[in-house]
């Protein structure tokens, strides 16, 4: 009776490793499965990096229509206070020319004549 115990716990322990094991062709249905998960990953990156790419291309140009069509100016109901007024150009200072070169003479000289 012992014998028989020791001999089916033997067996137990014999056959539960070769259960276990995997063979070949699922061990390569296993690295196929996992090249075409990273096939399909691959896949939704490239396809997320594109559309990120046109949306920002859309924006971009969306961007420079708007630039191009300029600020909307509001419309004035009153007639403008500034049509029909004659431009008044003001009066400068203005200075001679000789007095200017009178001027720039005793400048020149001044910077020969150095302490």
């Amino acid at each position: 009776m012992r014998k028989l115990v020791v001999l089916s716990v033997f067996a137990l322990g014999v056959a539960t490793p070769a259960l276990a094991q995997v063979t070949q062709s699922q061990l390569e249905d296993l690295r196929v499965q996992q090249q075409a998960a990273e096939r399909r990953f691959i896949d939704q990156s490239n396809q997320l990096q594109a559309l990120e790419t046109r949306l920002r291309a859309d924006q971009a140009s969306a961007d420079l229509t708007a630039q191009r069509a300029g600020a909307r100016v509001p419309q004035l109901r009153y007639a403008d206070p500034t049509v029909g007024v004659s431009a008044v150009t003001p009066k400068y200072p203005s200075m001679p020319d000789a007095v200017l070169a009178d001027s720039n003479r005793r400048v020149q000289d001044a910077a020969r004549n150095r302490r």
